[in-house]
């Protein structure tokens, strides 16, 4: 009797434990697809900042923004930027480091960049210009200006630079300030 009574008791506790383990349906909803901790999206994609492994939206370790914002003023200053330009150069490198959420492997691809131009091959490039909206105002600046588009001015040869080299974040900021050809040739690289 002994030995059917602890049966009996073994199996209630084994099927009370089963009961325990399954999800509650009463609980908080899972979070929308795409963001963090809910399913990824049926494009395989998340929100920025996550990634989708196992079809989970997960923040992957950070960035080491300090460190970041310290080798990007390397690229990008030179060695004469005041202090408090420099000062302000690593506190906006390391708030764009944060809000754009650059994981580790971001953050290791910007430290490992050789040059400026290197930068951008990075799969989330912080520091430097957009030479799309650069090249948009620019040709907008010379349209509204009355100059031959033949004449070869300062800002083709902005253009033809963003090409090869990426500008810094206060040249593309002076740019985007001008409204004549001839203030564009007083933003220096």
């Amino acid at each position: 009797m002994r030995t059917r009574m602890t049966m009996i008791h073994a199996t209630l506790l084994a099927a009370l434990a089963v009961a325990g383990c399954k999800r509650s349906t009463s609980g908080p909803a899972a979070p929308p697809a795409g963001q963090e901790r809910g399913d990824c999206r049926a494009d395989g994609g998340c929100d920025p900042g996550l990634d989708c492994r196992s079809n989970l939206c997960v923040r992957p370790p950070p960035a080491d923004c300090s460190k970041v914002a310290e080798q990007l003023s390397f690229l990008l200053l030179d060695n004469y930027t005041p202090r408090e330009q420099r000062d302000g150069f690593l506190a906006e490198a390391k708030r764009q480091c944060q809000t754009s959420y650059l994981s580790k492997d971001d953050g290791e691809c910007l430290m490992r960049a050789p040059s400026r131009a290197a930068l951008r091959e990075c799969p989330r490039p912080i520091g430097i210009g957009d030479c799309e909206r650069i090249k948009a105002h620019l040709d907008k600046v010379r349209s509204g200006s009355g100059v031959d588009a033949y004449l070869v001015t300062g800002a083709d040869r902005i253009i033809g630079r963003c090409k090869t080299e990426a500008p810094t974040l206060g040249f593309e900021q002076c740019v985007l300030a001008t409204r004549t050809l001839d203030e564009v040739e007083r933003c220096t690289w």
